[in-house]
Parts: structure tokens; sequence; C-alpha cells
């Protein structure tokens, strides 16, 4: 278990070698096959394992070679050369190798079992592969999946799937294709979680921003103001250390982490997950934390002007203020008259929609209510941050960094709940929802 660094002194070295590994990784340097193996045969090593057939592994007969691999680590020289060449062709020993460590990094204790996985399972697992990559060889289609049931030092059991790929005999092979997505992502993942533990800000950001085109300055500024905020919630939120957290799954393109929670006085520790996507070269961090609406982007301005004084606890629309403001409006429409006294309504202009629940008589332009909801599209309208429809998505991302993982819907409040939602396309704002509880 890594030792939490405690000088500053260390602190540095730890850091400048997370960089060093980090450059390594994006530079996606190999390591050749006589960097892991001595070349002395004084310990030779004695597990081997045979086809039934005498001419390759039936499905069963490859998993159990892949879990005598990870219980067996220095003996897979030998577990390599007794798989047909026709199920290693398109890979090296070196990529066995780094396939079997990060299986046997990601199943904690020792290997009981294995089985098959229903129907159902492979499905939901095989769907991350479909919706993350068409281009694997060969298509999810034509994998399966397995369970690795393993068991910890306490008893503490778990289980970890891995995909089998066949050909199209339905012979199970190693994909070159396969095997280099789950290592790449794999890698990323611990280099990630280091980065975090070591509240090594700038790594973060070199991981974040890899194989990204940074667009302008406010993109930038928010790529920083994630890895900064990773580095503050995560003391917050997540236990320290390597065994605090262990990968549920890994697929091309796709991993689930379980971490361990911290839990807050009086409460039982949950864990949380933080999974990882990648898409065209592309790695991507969903990262479940609070996002609290802040007050200022709770209000609406019109032109620099509180629109319907929204800062207050229970913003009221009146046509003889509005009115002369925005205009006559574009409609109005009586959405639920069935109570006597009040109706819900709601009065639209260019670029605004307003709704409140009061009094509305049409023919004469009156009304006044209380605020339900207001919705705006114009660039004229904005937060008290600054956020205007038509805004880079960056200027939101800069404000609240994890907003994405929320659906781009914030709320404050208790007794009276406001929530902003945001509606995106691509990389801009395209409207701004503010709804009212009470």
């Amino acid at each position: 278990m890594k030792q939490r660094i405690k000088t500053k002194r260390l602190f540095h070295s730890g850091a400048l070698l997370l960089a060093l590994l980090i450059s390594l990784f994006l530079a996606s340097c190999s390591v050749s096959e006589s960097d892991l193996f001595p070349t002395d045969d004084s310990t030779a090593p004695n597990v081997v394992i045979k086809a039934e057939n005498d001419r390759y592994f039936r499905e069963d007969e490859w998993v159990r070679m892949l879990t005598l691999a990870i219980s067996n680590l220095e003996d897979r020289s030998t577990l390599w050369s007794s798989i047909p060449n026709v199920q290693r062709s398109e890979i090296t020993l070196s990529d066995f190798i780094m396939y079997t460590d990060f299986l046997s990094a990601s199943i904690p204790g020792t290997v009981k079992s294995y089985s098959k996985a229903t129907d159902e399972e492979t499905e939901t697992i095989l769907s991350h592969v479909v919706k993350t990559d068409q281009s694997l060889t060969p298509s999810p289609q034509e994998a399966t999946i397995w369970w690795i049931e393993s068991e910890t030092s306490d008893v503490r059991g778990s289980r970890f799937a891995i995909p089998v790929t066949s050909n199209d005999k339905g012979v199970p092979y190693f994909s070159k294709s396969w095997l280099q997505k789950q290592s790449r992502l794999f890698h990323y993942i611990v280099l990630y979680l280091d980065a975090v533990e070591m509240q090594n800000a700038s790594a973060l950001k070199s991981l974040i921003q890899q194989n990204i085109t940074i667009k302008s300055k406010s993109h930038e500024e928010s790529i920083n103001r994630r890895a900064s905020s990773l580095v503050e919630l995560y003391p917050l939120y997540v236990a320290p250390g390597k065994t605090s957290y262990r990968i549920i799954e890994i697929v091309p393109g796709f991993a689930e982490v379980e971490q361990q929670g911290i839990p807050s006085k009086g409460t039982t520790q949950l864990n949380r997950t933080v999974t990882f996507v990648e898409s065209d070269g592309t790695i991507i961090a969903n990262e479940l934390f609070p996002q609290i609406l802040s007050s200022d982007d709770a209000t609406l301005y019109y032109r620099e002007r509180p629109l319907l004084g929204l800062g207050t606890n229970n913003p009221r629309i009146e046509a003889e203020r509005i009115i002369p403001l925005l205009g006559i409006p574009l409609d109005i429409t009586i959405l639920d008259n069935t109570d006597s006294d009040t109706s819900i309504f709601r009065v639209a202009w260019p670029g605004l929609t307003v709704e409140a629940i009061g009094t509305c008589h049409i023919p004469s332009l009156t009304f006044s209510g209380k605020v339900r909801q207001v919705s705006a599209t114009y660039t004229q309208f904005s937060t008290g941050s600054g956020l205007t429809p038509g805004s880079s998505i960056y200027e939101l991302y800069k404000r609240y960094p994890f907003v994405r993982e929320q659906g781009y819907v914030l709320s404050r409040g208790k007794s009276v709940k406001k929530t902003l939602s945001v509606q995106v396309e691509t990389d801009f704002i395209m409207r701004l929802t503010i709804t009212i509880e009470s």
C-alpha cells in the first residue's frame, strides 16, 4: 500500500516521478520482452496447460489459462508457450504480460473459480463496448463474458468480468485491438488515481487534456478548474490509498472503478463509482461530486437588470412592470384554471417564456402571479454570473466543473428550491431554465 507523502521533498520527488510516468504513457512507449524476463534458466517455470483437443483451447480452457497466469505471474512464459499459435498470433509475449498484469492488479486476493456470465450480464457489459467503439476486431457480438471469482484474506469475495474474443469459427484468441485498448485504459486509470492521491493537479491536467485540442482560453481554464477541484474534493469524499479502490469492469472503451467513500458523522461508509470512457482516443472520467447552484446563477437578468426579482424567495411576474421592460407579449396561455381563484398561465416574449400561478386576464393584458419557471434562449438574458444562451459550454464548466455528470442540472435551497437546467448543443449553451419550487 502506497504510503502518504509527508514531506515537501518527497512530495516533489513523487510528483516528478508521476509526471515522468504520464509522459511515458502519453508517448505510448513499449516494453521489450528482454526487459520483462531474465535469460537465466535456473528458475524454470512449471505451470503447463494443454488443449484437450490438441488443436486449440476451448472457452473454458482459455479462461482457466488466464486464471493460471494471474495466479502464477512468474510462470507466464511457459503458459505463453503452451497457447496454440493460432490463438496468439496477433500479440507478443510483452502484450500477454501487460494484459495479465492488469488482470492481476484488478482481481483482489486469490482466484477461486470462474464461470460464464448470463446472457443478460453479457449483453449489459458488451453494450459498453458497442457504444464506445465500432471498429474493434472482432466485433463485440463475437465476444463472450466470463466471471473470475476471487477471495481476499479477510474472506471478502469479488468477481471481475473478462471478455473472451473468438474468430469466425468460434475459436478464442487474443485480439490485439481489444488488449491494447484495455491495457491503455487500465494504465490511464492508475496514473489518474495516483495523481489524485498525490494531489498533483498538473499531472491531472495533462491526463484530462490528452488528445484534446484546446479551443479557447475558457476551455483551458475549465480544465484547470476541474483538475484543481479533483484535488480538493477527493480527500473529502474518497478514502486514500491504492487499496481503497478496485476496477470492477474494464472492456475496450469503458471501465468502472469502485471507491471507498468517507462516511459523514453518524452515517455508514458509502462506496462511490467512477466510470472512464474512451472515444476517438480521448478518455473522460465521469466523477459524481455535488454541484450547488450559486445565488448569482439563480437570478435571471435582462440587459444587466434583474428580470423578475429572482433573487428573492418568491419571485413574481407583474404585467405593469414587465410589459414596459419587454414589450407586448407574443403569447399568453392559460394552462390550468380549475381553481376558481387562481390559474396557471404562461407568457412568452422573443427568447423568453415565463410560467406562473396567479391571476390572468388575456383580453386586457393583465396578469400577476408567483413565478414557477422562466426559460431564456436569447443572448440578452443572462444569469448573475454572466451565463447566457450562446455562451461557450466551457464558461459553464469553469463555474461548475462536474455539471456534465449532473445532467446539466444544478439546485440550491430547501424551503424554496431553485433549479437551473442548462440545455447544451455541441460546445454552446442553447437554453437556460430556472425552476422555483416552494
